[in-house]
C-alpha cells in the first residue's frame, strides 16, 4: 500500500491494518528497549562494584606482602575503603601462593600452609600463570571468575638482592552471584513484561478484530433475514471504508428488491382489480334491471293498494317513499361504481351533517340493536354542523363508515360519532370499540377491491375516500388490534 493511498483513505481496512501492525511493532520495540535499558543499568552498577573492589583486593595483597600483615586481618574491617570478603560478597577469596604451591596467605586463616592445587583444584587447573581473565567455573556450587597474576617480592632493606627475592602467585576469586542475580531478575522481568505485552496484544487484537468483523456479522444477520424473505431490514453502514461500501451496495440491492416486490404486488393487485372490476361491472348491470323492476312495482303498490284511511295511508306512502329513496340511492351507487374511475358530478347544496348522520343511524339501528351496539352522536364546540356538499354522496360516506364500525363489533360495543366545527372545517370522528385492524392491512384499506371481510368487493372505503377528497376534505384512520378503530373525516364548510 502506497503512502499516498494511506493518506487518502485512512479509514480503509488496509490502512487500519497497517496502522494497527505498526502500533503493535512500535509498542513491542518500546517494551524491549525499556527492559534492555534497565538490564544495562543494573549490569553497569554491578560491574562498577567489581571494578571498584578489584583494585581494593589488589591493594590489600600489596599491603600484606609489603607490611607482613595477613589478609584475613585486613579484610572485613570497618571503614569506607575496607573490602568485604565472605560467601555473599563480590570477592569470595584472595590467595597468595608461594613457589612450592602452598598457600602463603589467604582471606581464610584455615587455608594457610595448605597445598593450593589440592584444596582448590578447580581454580588451580583452570587458570594459568599470567592469565588475568580466567574461565568461569564453580566452587562450592557457586559460579566464580578467578583472576591470576604473579609478582616477585624482595625482603625489606635488600631489594636489589635477587637471591632473596620470592615469586608469589596471586589468585583473586570473584563471585558471579550478583551478575547471575541481575541476569535472572532481568529474565524474570522480561518474561513478565512479555507476558503482559502478549496479553495486551491479545486483548487489543480481539477488540480490533471485533470492531472489524462486527459489520460483517451484522451484514450476515441481515442477509439471513433477507434469505427468509424479509426485505424490511437494512445493513448498518459502519466500519472500515470497504465495509461501508459493501453495506451501502447491499442496502441498494435490498432497495431494488423491495421496489421489485412492490411493483410485483402492484401488478398483481392491478390484475386482480381488473378481473374483479370486469366481474363487478357485469354484476352491476345485472343489478340495475331488478332495481328498476322493484321501483316500478313500488309505484304500482302506492297507486293501487294505498289504504283509504288518512293516518294509515300517510304511513304507507311514507314507507314506500323511503324504500324508493333507498332504491334510488342504490341505483346511484351502482352508477358511481361503474364510473369509479371517472370524476364524480357533485350536486352541491347546503346540508346538515348531523341530520345526515342521524338518518344513517336510523337505517343501521336495527342491525346495531341485534348485535348489542350502542350508537352515540354528540357535537362539540360552537357553531352548527352545516356545510356545502352533495348530500347523497356524503350520506353514502357516513353509511359506509357506520356499517363497517357495527360489523367490527359482532359481540357488542359502542360507536361514538362526534362532530366538532372549526374555522372553515367540520371534523367528524367515527370511533368504535371493535376488534381493530391489523397493521399490515391498515395501509391498504383504501385500496380498491382490497377487503378484510369474507364478503364484499372492497369498494366501500375507497369510494368513501374518493368522495371526501372530491369535496376537498381528507380521511385518516387510527387502529390497533383489540383497541378499536377511529376514522376521522375532515370536510371543508365551503368546498
Amino acid at each position: 500500500m502506497k503512502l499516498s493511498d494511506f493518506l487518502k483513505s485512512p479509514s480503509s481496512f488496509r490502512a487500519q491494518m497497517v496502522a494497527f501492525i505498526a502500533l503493535m511493532l512500535a509498542l513491542t520495540m518500546a517494551v524491549i528497549s525499556f527492559y534492555n535499558q534497565r538490564l544495562e543499568e543494573r549490569t553497569t552498577r554491578v560491574v562498577n562494584e567489581y571494578i571498584r573492589e578489584i583494585p581494593l583486593a589488589t591493594d590489600l595483597v600489596y599491603r600484606s606482602l609489603s607490611k607482613a600483615e595477613n589478609l584475613y586481618d585486613l579484610v572485613n574491617q570497618p571503614g569506607q575503603n575496607s573490602l568485604a570478603v565472605n560467601s555473599e560478597s563480590n570477592i569470595l577469596h584472595i590467595f597468595i601462593v608461594d613457589e612450592e604451591g602452598k598457600i602463603f596467605d589467604s582471606t581464610d586463616k584455615k587455608d594457610i600452609e595448605r597445598v593450593f592445587a589440592k584444596e582448590y583444584p578447580e581454580i588451580a587447573q583452570s587458570i594459568s600463570t599470567g592469565d588475568l581473565r580466567g574461565d568461569v567455573g564453580k566452587i562450592g556450587g557457586k559460579q566464580i571468575h578467578p583472576l591470576h597474576f604473579s609478582i616477585t617480592t624482595s625482603p625489606e632493606g635488600d631489594e636489589a638482592s635477587v637471591q632473596k627475592s620470592a615469586k608469589r602467585d596471586i589468585y583473586i576469586v570473584l563471585s558471579m552471584k550478583r551478575l547471575q542475580q541481575v541476569k535472572e531478575s532481568a529474565e524474570r522481568d522480561r518474561l513478565i513484561a512479555f507476558a503482559l505485552l502478549g496479553l495486551l496484544l491479545i486483548v487489543t487484537i480481539a477488540v480490533f478484530t471485533k470492531r472489524i468483523t462486527r459489520p460483517i456479522t451484522e451484514l450476515g444477520q441481515v442477509a439471513e433475514k433477507v434469505a427468509e424473505g424479509n426485505l424490511e431490514y437494512g445493513a448498518p453502514v459502519s466500519g472500515p471504508k470497504e465495509m461501508r461500501t459493501l453495506s451501502q451496495t447491499f442496502n441498494e440491492m435490498l432497495s431494488g428488491l423491495r421496489s421489485k416486490r412492490n411493483l410485483e404486488e402492484l401488478l398483481q393487485r392491478a390484475e386482480r382489480s381488473a378481473v374483479v372490476g370486469r366481474l363487478a361491472s357485469g354484476i352491476a348491470h345485472e343489478i340495475r334491471n331488478p332495481l328498476n323492476f322493484i321501483n316500478l312495482s313500488i309505484d304500482h303498490l302506492r297507486a293501487s293498494f294505498a289504504p283509504k284511511e288518512e293516518p294509515s295511508r300517510a304511513q304507507y306512502i311514507h314507507m314506500l317513499t323511503t324504500i324508493k329513496d333507498e332504491l334510488a340511492r342504490l341505483n346511484r351507487l351502482v352508477t358511481d361504481f361503474l364510473g369509479y374511475g371517472r370524476p364524480a358530478k357533485l350536486k352541491i347544496r347546503e346540508i346538515d351533517a348531523r341530520s345526515l348522520i342521524e338518518e344513517v343511524r336510523d337505517l343501521v339501528n336495527t342491525q346495531a340493536e341485534q348485535q348489542g351496539v350502542t350508537v352515540n352522536i354528540e357535537q362539540n364546540g360552537h357553531g352548527d354542523a352545516k356545510l356545502q356538499g352533495d348530500p347523497e354522496l356524503i350520506k353514502t360516506c357516513f353509511s359506509n363508515l357506520m356499517i363497517n364500525a357495527i360489523q367490527a363489533m359482532p359481540s357488542g360495543g359502542a360507536l361514538n360519532v362526534s362532530l366538532r366545527p372549526d374555522n372553515g372545517f367540520l371534523e367528524i370522528k367515527f370511533a368504535d370499540t371493535g376488534v381493530g385492524i391489523m397493521l399490515e392491512d391498515l395501509g391498504q384499506i383504501f385500496e380498491p377491491y382490497y377487503s378484510t371481510k369474507d364478503t364484499g368487493i372492497g369498494l366501500g372505503l375507497p369510494l368513501t375516500k374518493k368522495i371526501i377528497e372530491e369535496h376537498g376534505g381528507k380521511i385518516n384512520v387510527e387502529s390497533g388490534l383489540g383497541r378499536g378503530t377511529t376514522f376521522t373525516v375532515t370536510l371543508l364548510r365551503e368546498p
